[in-house]
């Protein structure tokens, strides 16, 4: 190898080049053969030799936390000007015993130790300093956890712990302290070196307590445990709350009782004879239980119906033996405590008004009325300050203000009304205090069976107008579900906020009015001519909190209205379609009642309406033959804008709220339907359903009549949801959602 070379060649004047390797000799050569020369000119190279210089170890310091492990180490040389030297390395260990090294400078761990690695090569040494220790990655009980002996003596198995590094060896030589709990006996050596496996074992003996005793073991930075079984010299019971409390009401008011359901073992080796359960509030006991005896390994379940309880905060505690009669293991698990929280609950009086009554923004007040009925319920709260809305809910008080259905008044002041119709029974009442505004004081609520129902309207606004016989048969619609609909919602004003012109459908005029209760744009004309799209109805804008529709849309062909007409299906199908407004088939979900849903992609499901009202109502048309799924039965089958919105055709078959309208045969508006309105929070008459009766279907029998009702005789309304723009609107008429 050249490192440098001088050439002298003749010029005019002598000059002397120097140059790096990069250029070959014999190029150079070459070179000055072509230049040429005069005189006796001498080419004397020089070449420089390459000399090795520094020698670096790569890492210089390999720390080893496991037997087994291995790290790649590595050489280089330079020469004097900075250039790799390949060459052959030298390895060797200081103390071979502590790793291995192999000819490519692969190290692996042997025994816990140090030692140093040094390198040779082109007559340089470099050195490395190596280290390997065994860090605990496992620390486990191997022999005598678990064991079962009588108290106060020793173990049949001694106990054992093994500690390994993460390559699975033994860790030799660690300190292992064996501590019993307290009154949890003795070990033989409390403190062991881990032998060569690296394992430590000590003996157990129990001490003097009944049941589970516990030895720590531990290791600096690591503890695990070990349990043990002590039991009695002679068979003794051991009585035992399992378990939890359970509630039938997690946040039950002052009025209310509770259900407190608990379980009782026997976890001993003795029958427990005869013992008292009791059940204790605050400490004050409000149930108590005579229990025979118990035996071993049996559980009871208790059920004590107790309350009313205090107001707030409630500690409950189910204490087993509480005369302390039966001599057991241990007392420890005897008792077992859960908190409740019980909501404050005033009793209402008819004609009586309550008032003083004052509320924290955000906030609720509860009360309780009893009504001999059937009457009408009014309810009416007024304050001269902050926003209070009132919510009614007929027999079961519900957990939460949204689900209060039976009438509710969320006007922008605190001056509500609403009414109940038919009322008979429990009903439940909720003022709440807005969450914005000012606090509710000096409120009065009124309760009362004195006053007339205010009717529900409904206003028909013409987009386009139809045929005088059209027209006429929305209004007859519009009447009909006014006598089913006998309570009137809460007022929306839209003339501070004013719903824009064709927010819901083109054509729609500016809304900058009160409605009073809802508002229906009829569109009659084309869309896309005779045997299209029919058309479709729903709502377009409804209430927050009640989900009553404010605004709502129909848009019918009119060139297959006219076919419809001539059929003598036109009241029938313009009644169907109101009832989608209302939000039949289109708001079931906003309640929580439309379980198992067929769309998107679950087409056959068992989809159905669980409503506790249509399900009554249900059984009342022959529902409670029906045996082939869920009630109530929902279309699972029509697909996108008649699915989940209608009652299922093999079902139902011609009642007016199936998919399909049956010809030359009446359709009539059943209880189910009506009962349905209310569940969604509307005051109903129960009474105005049409004469009707489920039809006698075997399920071989739903599938032909579900194929049948595609054929001639039946007006197809499937695709009849509007599915446009939805909005949710405050108290002022404001838009505050978006659904779609």
């Amino acid at each position: 190898m050249y490192d440098n070379v001088t050439i002298s060649f003749c010029f005019p004047d002598l000059l002397e080049m120097r140059y790096r390797p990069s250029l070959s000799l014999i190029q150079l050569l070459a070179l000055l053969a072509v230049v040429g020369c005069s005189g006796d000119r001498v080419i004397e190279p020089t070449v420089t030799e390459r000399v090795p210089s520094t020698i670096t170890l790569t890492p210089n310091n390999v720390n080893f936390t496991y037997l087994g492990q291995s790290v790649q180490v590595s050489v280089r040389i330079n020469d004097q000007n900075g250039i790799v030297m390949p060459t052959q390395i030298e390895w060797s260990l200081g103390d071979p015993t502590i790793a291995s090294i192999g000819a490519d400078g692969l190290i692996t761990a042997v025994a816990v130790g140090s030692t140093t690695l040094t390198a040779r090569g082109l007559g340089l040494t470099a050195t490395a300093n190596l280290e390997v220790v065994q860090e605990v990655t496992n620390f486990t009980v191997t022999q005598g956890d678990n064991q079962e002996a009588i108290r106060d003596s020793t173990l049949a198995d001694p106990i054992t712990v093994t500690l390994t590094d993460l390559g699975g060896s033994g860790i030799p030589g660690l300190a292992v302290t064996f501590l019993p709990g307290s009154e949890n006996g003795t070990v033989s050596v409390q403190t062991v070196s881990t032998d060569a496996n690296g394992e430590a074992t000590t003996e157990w003996t129990l001490g003097p307590v009944f049941g589970e005793q516990e030895l720590l073991v531990s290791v600096p930075g690591q503890s695990i445990s070990v349990s043990a079984i002590a039991r009695a010299e002679v068979p003794t019971p051991d009585l035992a709350v399992v378990g939890f409390l359970e509630l039938s009401s997690v946040a039950p008011t002052s009025l209310e009782t509770v259900t407190v359901t608990g379980r009782v073992a026997n976890l001993g080796d003795l029958a427990s004879g005869p013992t008292r359960v009791s059940l204790t509030s605050n400490t004050a006991e409000i149930g108590t239980f005579d229990l025979p005896s118990l035996e071993p390994n049996d559980t009871t379940e208790l059920a004590f119906d107790v309350g009313p309880l205090n107001t707030g905060s409630n500690e409950l505690v189910l204490i087993t033996d509480a005369d302390e009669a039966v001599v057991e293991l241990f007392e420890s698990n005897n008792e077992v405590t859960r908190s409740i929280n019980v909501l404050d609950q005033a009793e209402a009086n008819l004609d009586v008004p309550i008032t003083g009554l004052s509320a924290s923004i955000n906030t609720e007040m509860l009360f309780r009325v009893n009504v001999s009925g059937p009457t009408t319920l009014t309810v009416s709260f007024t304050a001269p300050s902050g926003d209070a809305d009132v919510y009614v809910s007929e027999s079961i008080r519900p957990s939460s203000r949204e689900e209060y259905v039976g009438c509710v008044s969320t006007g922008p002041t605190s001056v509500e009304s609403c009414q109940v119709p038919f009322a008979d029974g429990e009903y439940h009442i909720l003022v709440h205090a807005f969450d914005q505004g000012e606090p509710v004081t000096g409120g009065t609520l009124t309760v009362t069976t004195s006053e007339a129902l205010v009717p529900y309207d409904i206003e028909i606004v013409y987009i386009d107008s139809g045929t005088q016989s059209q027209e006429d048969a929305f209004t007859a619609a519009a009447t009909r579900w006014s006598q089913i609909i006998v309570a009137d919602v809460q007022d929306r004003d839209f003339s501070s906020n004013p719903l824009p012109a064709d927010a819901c459908i083109n054509g729609q005029p500016l809304l900058d009015r009160n409605v009073d209760d809802v508002v229906i744009y009829v569109y009659l004309g084309y869309i896309d001519g005779q045997g299209g799209t029919l058309g479709s109805a729903g709502p377009c804008v409804i209430r927050g909190g009640s989900n009553h529709t404010s605004v709502g849309v129909m848009r019918f062909d009119d060139a297959d209205l006219v076919q419809v007409e001539a059929r003598g299906q036109l009241e029938g199908l313009i009644l169907h379609e109101m009832g989608h407004v209302l939000g039949i088939g289109t708001r079931w979900d906003d309640a929580d009642l439309l379980i198992n849903p067929s769309l998107p992609d679950n087409t056959g499901a068992d989809t159905h309406f669980v409503g506790r009202n249509t399900i009554i109502a249900f059984d009342n048309v022959g529902g409670g033959a029906y045996t082939t799924g869920s009630v109530v039965p929902v279309e699972n089958q029509a697909g996108p804008g008649s699915g989940d919105a209608h009652w299922r055709e093999s079902v139902f078959n011609t009642e007016l709220m199936t998919p399909f309208f049956d010809r030359d045969v009446p359709n009539p508006l059943s209880e189910v339907t009506i009962a349905s309105l209310k569940d969604i929070g509307y005051g109903v008459d129960l009474t105005q359903g049409d004469n009707y009766f489920l039809p006698p279907i075997s399920a071989s029998q739903q599938a032909a009549a579900q194929n049948a009702s595609a054929g001639q005789g039946v007006l197809d309304l499937s695709d009849d949801i509007w599915d446009e723009n939805l909005y949710v609107v405050g108290k002022d008429g404001q838009i505050r959602k978006i659904l779609r």
